[in-house]
């Protein structure tokens, strides 16, 4: 992170160190509170889909039945990856400070592991306890991790193109990863729980597609975040992968099954990843010239 200004980076330091702290020592005690609450909410919610008079609801009983097992998973598993990531701002808030090019890749990284832990924490909080129940605490893990990103972010002492180019490719690509996880793991848990397993119906298969395909996009965003920080050609090129798998393995799960508007979303937040990495103005401001190689114009 090279500024002209000491105190910029000072700034932006303490804002890092600050939250990492936070994050380390909030997100298991949130953990803690929110997941006996939304597993209780999923096996009453079970039980009255099972037990209800709605043949339908009888029907889809079976694809929930299993959800306490996943998020009791997968919620630890993003608490430790939130947490891991506040250490290692820790770790390298001394170089970060000192402007080493490599401690801002790294930063941007750990910052958005609570910002994609509280994102994905909040969709089973929305759909087993809801905003009319008390606070969304996931909120806070994101924002753990969303304030010190941004900052870093646009903290740059740079012209007003540069920073719109900041701020959009590194949302765009945070909102993405994030996005692209939650679908996986609704996929997943489908995949998981279809009473006909190991048999599938006809629209099915294509959730194969939805998880595992659309993970992998997600890994590829996240090192292009690490990349693109470091103003690397590797982040061009992991966002333009990243972007299109996820647009794929989105847009090609709605066309299948259609059921919700979720892939519709994901998809164009692949899309946009692959369009602001492309705008040469963004690109020009975004990686280091010799790197990734500009038309002259001669």
């Amino acid at each position: 992170m090279q500024h002209p200004s000491d105190k910029v980076r000072l700034t932006a330091t303490i804002v890092l160190v600050v939250f990492a702290f936070v994050t380390t020592i909030a997100t298991p005690l949130i953990v803690k509170t929110i997941l006996p609450e939304i597993i209780d909410n999923q096996l009453i919610k079970y039980e009255k889909m099972s037990t209800s008079g709605d043949p339908e609801l009888v029907k889809k009983a079976p694809l929930i039945i299993d959800t306490p097992y996943l998020v009791s998973f997968f919620y630890p598993l993003w608490m430790a990856l939130a947490m891991f990531g506040g250490v290692t701002a820790l770790v390298i808030a001394k170089p970060f400070n000192r402007g080493e090019v490599w401690a801002k890749g790294v930063a941007l990284l750990a910052t958005a592991m609570p910002s994609i832990a509280g994102a994905y924490m909040l969709i089973p909080w929305i759909n087993f306890v809801g905003f009319g129940n008390g606070l969304p605490y996931p909120i806070f893990i994101a924002l753990f991790g969303l304030i010190p990103y941004f900052w870093i972010v646009l903290a740059e002492k740079v012209d007003g193109t540069t920073k719109l180019a900041y701020f959009l490719v590194f949302m765009a690509l945070g909102i993405a990863a994030a996005h692209s996880f939650t679908n996986g793991h609704a996929s997943f848990r489908l995949q998981w729980m279809l009473p006909q397993r190991p048999l599938w119906p006809p629209t099915t298969w294509v959730l194969w597609l939805s998880t595992q395909f659309m993970w992998l996009g997600t890994i590829a965003l996240l090192f292009s975040i690490f990349y693109t920080g470091l103003r690397k050609k590797a982040g061009f090129y992991l966002g333009l992968i990243g972007g299109i798998t996820v647009t794929i393995a989105n847009f090609w799960t709605h066309l299948v099954r259609g059921t919700t508007s979720d892939y519709i979303v994901g998809g164009s937040l692949g899309l946009a990843v692959v369009v602001f990495m492309m705008i040469p103005a963004f690109k020009k401001r975004l990686f280091d010239e010799q790197e990734i190689g500009y038309p002259t114009g001669e």
